[in-house]
């Protein structure tokens, strides 16, 4: 079995890419019209609107058609690659089980650690504060935002990560 890349969708950037093909049309849309009216400004105006948008357009469309992963699940660990609070790598011998849980707007897959302490001891300033403040919040230290997977339910991650836990545990435990 190989490693499962699972992708993180871009709404924001999908949003954007949208918006910015919108003020083209526009532009294009008051330049035409100077050209219609025989006026110079709207012609000049909307031809510089015009290459800024077409420009912004395309840097909006490459932000879509980058990949962005969320997850790397390996035989070894998850990689936590996402945009919003990644924790980077964490081994199956330090994992004791995934948990889907339910927060008003989302779902997120927990992970529930061996030894608290000692991960958190071990991560970055800032990961270790946002993994202290989800457990002063009464939540688990670490989660992972799943409702952000391309073409994939939180359901359908929870099920991927809990099989390879249930492989690493036949066969190193």
């Amino acid at each position: 079995m190989g490693d499962i890349i699972i992708e993180e969708a871009d709404s924001r950037a999908i949003a954007v890419t949208v918006a910015s093909l919108f003020l083209l049309i526009a532009s294009l849309a008051i330049c035409i019209y100077g050209f219609s009216k025989g006026n110079n400004f709207y012609k000049f105006s909307g031809l510089m609107a015009a290459f800024f948008f077409f420009i912004g357009f395309l840097v909006a469309l490459i932000q879509v058609l980058k990949e962005r992963r969320l997850l790397l699940i390996t035989m070894d660990g998850v990689e936590d690659c996402s945009s919003v609070g990644g924790y980077g790598f964490i081994s199956y011998g330090e994992i004791k089980e995934f948990r889907l849980v339910h927060h008003p707007n989302t779902k997120t897959i927990a992970i529930i650690l061996k030894n608290r302490k000692e991960f958190i001891s071990k991560l970055a300033p800032p990961k270790k504060s946002l993994a202290k403040m989800n457990l002063y919040m009464k939540q688990p230290a670490i989660q992972i935002h799943a409702e952000q997977a391309k073409d994939m339910d939180p359901e359908d991650v929870l099920t991927l990560l809990q099989k390879r836990l249930r492989d690493y545990k036949k066969l190193y435990e």
